[in-house]
């Protein structure tokens, strides 16, 4: 016999003690009021998700603070509930509450709550106003009115079901606007439904799990949401997959309840989930007896939805039963899914009363190309079972109707969306809090539901994101990404969108967003063209006051934003992106220093933003990673293009997934590399700049991590240039993973692979090597080198490294200096810690071999004058009160 659903007498318990409890009791109620706010002119309505119609109908009225409810027997609870706290909220102080046959309450302003379902009163209400009733909607679907119903300020809330007088109770809450005095109710009727049936997240995830009171709190966020499922299925919670036989502990079991119930209340579905298929013997009566008990433990408390996942495993069969039994099948491991489902479906679902669909995962749960397990699974499988699918890949840049088209033909059953765009546990470093992207507005016409898998460790930053996969879920035609993620960050911020909006625009990319820090990203730009052509002072002024605005953004949020589980679950970002805008200022002032030619200044910000940058990078989490970074390693190779350092580099237009970062091209070792973060487009490229213009002899390319690799530019051509604007053709690729070049003998200062066509495969490349007459230079000399320094380190083109004096200099004691071969150096740049300083002379040895003195040290920025062609130059130190330590001398040679 079927099990009787006591969720009716539930509710009905909870409306009449709502009526007691919640309401304040009716002192003084006068249909005479004075309306202290003025109608607002011009006021735009942001009600999220997005409504399917909505029209002005007059100017409104202010929210007087006596309201009238009119409620009946089957009015939903928890819109109630809703609407009082609503009310409660903005400024209300008295709430007469009616019953649906009892005379309307004589307030200045009538609330009507449920639709004709729940209160016949709302009938009625609608007429008057002129507005159609929700009967003809979908389900979940609403009607919220306002007007003047005979000279009667009136607002009806009415749902096609319970579930939409409740959605129209999330709604109403929005749409009131905040005035000086009374509140504004605005004049307007929405009608409004949901476009997709099934809508809602999935924990999912792989790696921390959300604590109980997270859950809660997620469970009430997807109620104001107009989210109505929740899947529980955490990977690593062990009674869900590795020991799904065993039953929850008698307090995971009150806990789940706690879940349920909360679930119930904001009209959200939870669904329950097992993960067998690693382990299970799908045709074994006591596999199947150990699923029924665990499915039965949950039924008792109140679970009604339910999931078996085959995700995630080998296609391996683990009892010789099953191997028996669907030995004939052209896939055994799909018959053997298909019979577990089947009979689950049939003996547990069909059974209990109340129950939605089965769902299911397949373990081919992605691509739109078919193969015999997916066929036979689909041919299996009962029909009313819900399939999941996650679009072409795990995490897909795009979901389209045409592929899901393209699915259901061979899955043949109702796809559900699970996305893993909001998803990071394959990189926990990531912060994912930009808008829904890549998915197409008529997805809602192929598939049955979308469910988001979100952030592991972060649920509270999650819900900036959830905010616009529920946006989209629900109306999914006026979805507008930038506009739902904005008013996202109201939502979630209060009265510090300006703050909050700062952070999350340098945590806004992803692997499917490459935009990047929104405000700041246009200001670096103007910055580096103004700089470029020589007059950067307010472009330099502009940059600094964004740079100071990111630095303090999360100061301001730890001191004043209200959200501390936020702030604890975001702190690495935030302290990575106070740490970014520090040493974006130091970097701008370390430039514009230069630009005055002022050393000592610029060799003093130059040793602060290598110290911040190092702090900076210490930090694993993702932040800005296509701007922050890059503007600073910029700003580091123009001061060292400034000091005179001649530095090989590694060029490319493409960005870097994950750490595979380009400077493992150059780094001599074939087996790291870099990796690209997207697919080869016309004109990308990877390459070489060698700092100078140099005869270029030898170039050796290695793409691919291996040499069966796929991830290789299939179309290039190998150019080189001396101004990096004039290419010429070196020899062209076909397919080739690697590229080899010899006795060229051309002058150069760029190398770079260039792709002649698009591709659909990123690049790798392991190697990029380029051999030149590129000079040296060899040091010798005392002092020498205290343990773990090397003179060669003053001649290594790193201001990082530093010859540590072991001792202190001797009177006649010097560090010389010798070239690979003569040249016309123009300047000598000598770079000391300003704390250790040395003193002596810079002398230079002219073509008869004798020592000509040009300059001497300074302390912190040396910087003397040649203009004599030499292969030798030393320092002839002077007595010092400490042993130096130099960063680098710099010989800058004629163009």
């Amino acid at each position: 016999m079927k099990k009787k659903r006591p969720v009716l007498m539930m509710k009905r318990m909870l409306l009449f003690c709502l009526v007691f409890i919640l309401f304040l009791p009716p002192l003084f109620v006068s249909n005479q009021s004075t309306a202290h706010a003025t109608a607002p002119a011009n006021d735009t309505i942001n009600i999220f998700p997005t409504p399917q119609q909505w029209k002005v109908n007059g100017t409104g009225f202010p929210l007087n603070p006596v309201v009238g409810l009119v409620v009946g027997d089957k009015t939903d609870p928890y819109a109630i509930q809703e609407v009082v706290k609503t009310l409660q909220a903005h400024g209300v102080k008295q709430i007469v509450q009616r019953h649906e046959g009892e005379k309307s309450p004589n307030t200045p302003v009538t609330i009507v709550i449920g639709g004709p379902s729940e209160n016949t009163a709302s009938v009625a209400a609608l007429k008057a106003l002129g507005v159609k009733g929700p009967e003809e909607l979908t389900k979940e679907g609403y009607v919220l009115a306002t007007g003047h119903a005979a000279g009667h300020k009136t607002i009806v809330l009415a749902g096609k079901d319970v579930a939409g007088t409740f959605y129209a109770a999330m709604s109403f809450q929005q749409m009131i606007q905040k005035r000086s005095g009374q509140d504004w109710i605005p004049g307007i009727e929405i009608r409004d439904w949901p476009k997709m049936a099934l809508r809602g997240s999935v924990e999912g995830f792989y790696g921390v799990q959300w604590t109980h009171e997270e859950r809660l709190d997620q469970l009430d966020f997807y109620g104001r949401k107009k989210m109505n499922q929740y899947v529980y299925a955490p990977k690593d919670d062990l009674y869900h997959r590795n020991q799904w036989r065993e039953p929850y502990p008698e307090e995971e079991i009150k806990r789940l309840k706690e879940l349920v119930d909360r679930a119930n209340q904001n009209h959200v579905e939870f669904v329950f989930a097992v993960s067998p298929g690693a382990s299970v013997c799908h045709s074994g009566d006591s596999d199947f007896q150990a699923l029924i008990d665990k499915m039965q433990a949950v039924y008792d408390i109140g679970v009604r939805s339910f999931a078996l996942f085959y995700d995630d495993i080998n296609k391996d069969l683990h009892c010789g039963q099953d191997k028996e039994k669907f030995a004939n099948d052209p896939s055994p491991f799909a018959a053997a899914q298909a019979y577990l489902l089947n009979r689950f479906n049939k003996e547990f679902i069909k059974t209990h009363e109340g129950t939605a669909r089965l769902i299911t995962v397949p373990t081919d749960y992605t691509g739109t190309g078919t193969n015999t397990y997916k066929e036979r699974f689909a041919d299996l499988v009962d029909s009313d079972v819900i399939f999941y699918w996650t679009g072409t890949d795990v995490a897909s840049p795009q979901i389209t109707g045409e592929q899901t088209k393209k699915i259901s033909a061979i899955f043949k059953h109702d796809i559900l969306i699970w996305d893993n765009y909001t998803a990071h546990d394959y990189n926990i470093n990531d912060l994912i809090t930009g808008p829904l992207t890549g998915r197409s507005a008529d997805l809602s016409d192929y598939v049955i539901g979308f469910h988001a898998n979100p952030m592991s460790g972060q649920p509270e930053a999650s819900k900036i994101t959830l905010f616009t996969v529920a946006d989209y879920m629900w109306n999914p035609d006026a979805y507008q990404p930038e506009n739902s993620w904005l008013n996202s960050i109201k939502d979630f911020s209060g009265d510090h969108f300006k703050t909050l909006k700062t952070f999350l625009e340098n945590t806004y990319s992803s692997r499917f967003i490459q935009e990047e820090s929104l405000t700041l990203t246009p200001l670096i730009n103007q910055f580096w063209e103004d700089y470029e052509n020589g007059s950067a002072e307010g472009a330099a002024g502009d940059l600094l006051a964004e740079f100071e605005n990111v630095a303090q953004a999360p100061k301001e949020l730890r001191s004043n934003f209200n959200n501390k589980k936020f702030l604890e679950q975001t702190e690495p970002w935030l302290h990575k992106l106070e740490l970014y805008g520090q040493a974006g200022q130091i970097a701008v002032n370390m430039l514009m220093a230069q630009k005055e030619n002022n050393g000592s200044l610029a060799w003093q910000q130059r040793q602060a933003l290598e110290k911040a940058f190092e702090e900076t990078e210490a930090i694993p989490q993702v932040v800005a990673k296509e701007v922050m970074a890059p503007f600073l390693i910029k700003a580091l190779e123009m001061n060292d293009k400034w000091l005179g350092i001649i530095k090989t580099r590694s060029t490319t237009t493409m960005g870097t997934y994950r750490d595979y970062s380009k400077e493992k091209m150059i780094d001599h070792n074939p087996n790291t590399y870099y990796w690209s973060n997207r697919a080869v487009k016309v004109g990308d490229y990877v390459g070489i700049d060698l700092g100078g213009v140099f005869t270029v002899n030898n170039v050796q390319l290695l793409m691919g991590a291996k040499p069966t690799s796929k991830d290789y530019i299939r179309q290039g051509v190998l150019e080189y240039s001396t101004d990096g604007k004039n290419w010429s053709t070196i020899v062209t690729g076909d397919n080739k993973l690697e590229i080899q070049v010899s006795d060229l003998n051309v002058k150069a200062r760029y190398i770079r692979y260039r792709a002649t066509a698009d591709q659909t495969q990123w690049v790798q490349v392991r190697e990029f090597q380029v051999t030149s007459d590129k000079g040296t230079i060899q040091v010798s000399g005392t002092p020498t080198a205290a343990d773990h320094s090397s003179l060669d380190y003053m001649a290594d083109g790193d201001v990082l490294t530093a010859f540590a004096a072991s001792t202190i200099p001797k009177q006649g004691d010097s560090l010389v200096f010798t070239l690979s071969r003569p040249a016309k150096v123009t300047n000598i740049v000598i770079l000391q810690d300003t704390e250790s300083t040395g003193k002596g002379k810079i002398e230079v040895q002219n073509e008869d071999g004798n020592w000509i003195t040009v300059g001497s040290l300074a302390d912190g920025y040396t910087m003397v004058k040649v203009d004599k062609t030499t292969n030798q130059f030393r320092i002839l130190w002077n007595e010092s009160l400490t042993p130096p330590i130099i960063h680098e001398v710099i010989p800058q040679f004629e163009d």
